[in-house]
């Protein structure tokens, strides 16, 4: 009865320790990626592995029915990361102020495609990365609610 009730206490601890995330609609959802970040994923298919949408550390991020808006610093935006240790690289990272902004319109089909020339793999539902005004820009012509924001 004692190993039953200390069982059950550390389920109930972990349970309650657990970060849990919320469901942002239509199948998309934050998970941790391979680098502890939190990246945006949905399963495309019934049973298949879920594909990652938006893989760098996102910052901020805020949603509606319709659209899923992101601030992200994409761990590749250090300069010199190849020839840092990886204390050197993890400071630097903490300390960068890069950010690149996302939108993925939920209400679009989604569709893959591969630019042979960049070699950079898309979504059709998926915009960015911008630059602020750029996605500024791009809020605009989604006609993307204003009530929908990001924190500054």
């Amino acid at each position: 009865m004692i190993k039953f009730i200390f069982y059950f206490t550390i389920l109930i601890l972990l349970t309650i320790g657990c970060k849990r995330f919320p469901n942002l609609g239509n199948g998309y959802q934050l998970d941790y990626n391979g680098m502890n970040d939190i990246s945006i994923i949905k399963c495309l298919k019934e049973g298949d592995a879920p594909t990652i949408f938006i893989f760098g550390h996102i910052l901020d991020y805020a949603f509606d029915s319709t659209f899923i808006i992101v601030a992200e610093c994409p761990r590749d935006s250090i300069p010199g990361i190849k020839t840092m240790t990886q204390p050197e690289y993890q400071e630097a990272f903490e300390q960068s102020t890069f950010c690149q902004y996302w939108i993925i319109n939920k209400k679009e089909k989604s569709e893959y495609s591969l630019d042979t020339l960049t070699k950079l793999a898309r979504y059709s539902n998926v915009y960015g990365p911008f630059k602020k005004y750029e996605y500024l820009q791009k809020r605009v012509e989604l006609r993307i609610p204003q009530e929908l924001v990001l924190k500054e």
